[in-house]
């Protein structure tokens, strides 16, 4: 018997595109070592963990989030540790934290504050990098950023940031139809910076033509955008033309449950993103919430700008995005795993370490009960959420636990 693996049994486990019931899992140095069902023997294990039945996805991975639970990214080391434990305990262990636009100072700063942070620390999702929501966007598409604080395109801008960062900027939020574009894109591509289009007011003929020379994703796709008319499809004909990635914001808020349904279809599985844009506020109840730079009041779950129907981010967690998304798609649960954490690490190109149950990934799970609510949580090999093991012995299995 090896003590240093630990042997996850009585599972259903999503493996690619399969659902494996009586499966198992031997996990061993924060890695997956091996995947198994009935039928193959498991390795001997210092510790045999029944999960009773429960379903095990990857960690859910959110690549667009602000904060969660009172806490901002950016803010300092302990408001990123808050803000990631939130997130972690309900099922997302990988994010890329986002920066709005802001004075370039507090950028540089918030930059900083998340780019010098370690990948992994006990008790946090990984945070594997920052994303710049801003300032390079379109004042006419701002949603709730600053009109007085975005800036016009500017690789210098971009490079001073991607140094604060210390290399750990992961993507750029831009508008491509803004003069100067085209510079700050091949300085990106340069600093290894993945370029998405958001906040922009760029028509369907720019949006494909940006895509086609590089953008290679979609930020919070419908939401600070063109909006989309018979003669001028907008963001739709770049996601019909095109093989760009789309981020979805699934709360039902930002975007209508028949348009997440359209999207499904004319982007495919494969493309679809989701992602929370969770604000400062996640978590918390409807109120009126004031941050050090501003205010807000959450109403019915939706945050907004006081006095306006402006939304200003979300109260979301990847598990209820994914709720919703099954809820109103009929997503199966391999489609799941793809929009919750496969896609995002293809996208990323964090695909041969995260988003797979699989053997060398990173032991990032997320248990799943009957109704889709969090039954665990195990990041790099420990359990940050131990299994609900009174509540899955009492469970039964239903159409999102075992194969059709």
């Amino acid at each position: 018997m090896s003590p240093d693996v630990e042997l996850l049994v009585d599972a259903v486990a999503v493996v690619d595109d399969e659902v494996v019931p009586d499966a198992w899992i031997a996990i061993a140095a924060g890695r997956i070592q091996a995947v198994g069902s009935s039928a193959t023997a498991p390795p001997e294990a210092g510790l045999r963990t029944s999960l009773h039945g429960a379903t095990v996805l990857p960690g859910f991975i959110d690549i667009h989030l602000h904060g969660g639970d009172g806490h901002a990214f950016g803010a300092d080391e302990r408001a990123n540790t808050s803000a990631a434990r939130f997130h972690l305990l309900h099922g997302t262990t990988a994010i890329l934290p986002a920066l709005a636009t802001s004075a370039m100072p507090a950028l540089r700063a918030g930059a900083a504050a998340l780019g010098g942070c370690a990948e992994t620390e006990p008790g946090r999702a990984r945070i594997l990098g920052l994303h710049l929501e801003g300032p390079f966007i379109s004042p006419e598409r701002r949603g709730a950023h600053d009109p007085a604080l975005i800036r016009p395109p500017s690789a210098g801008d971009l490079a001073s940031l991607a140094a604060a960062g210390q290399g750990r900027v992961r993507i750029l939020t831009a508008a491509p139809e803004r003069a100067g574009f085209g510079d700050l894109a091949r300085a990106a591509a340069e600093a290894g910076v993945l370029v998405a289009a958001g906040h922009t007011d760029a028509t369907g003929a720019q949006l494909r033509a940006a895509i086609q020379a590089g953008i290679g994703s979609l930020t919070h796709t419908f939401n600070a955008m063109r909006l989309v008319a018979q003669r001028e499809p907008g963001v739709i004909e770049a996601i019909v033309d095109t093989g760009v990635s789309c981020e979805l914001i699934c709360d039902g808020i930002h975007v209508h449950p028949a348009l997440v349904r359209a999207l499904r279809t004319l982007a495919g599985r494969d493309r679809v993103v989701l992602v929370t844009d969770a604000s400062v506020w996640a978590g918390r109840p409807d109120g009126d919430y004031q941050s050090p730079h501003r205010r807000v009041e959450i109403r019915n779950g939706a945050v907004l700008l006081p006095g306006t129907g402006t939304l200003a981010g979300s109260t979301l967690t990847m598990l209820a995005a994914a709720r919703n998304y099954a809820a109103f798609t009929g997503a199966d649960l391999p489609e799941l795993a793809a929009v919750t954490s496969g896609n995002a690490a293809r996208l990323l190109g964090e695909q041969h370490r995260l988003g797979r149950i699989g053997p060398g990934y990173a032991a990032d799970l997320v248990l799943l009960g009957d109704r889709l609510d969090c039954a665990g949580v195990m990041s790099g090999g420990v359990w940050a959420l131990p299994p609900q093991i009174e509540t899955l012995a009492d469970r039964r299995r239903d159409a999102y636990c075992l194969p059709a």
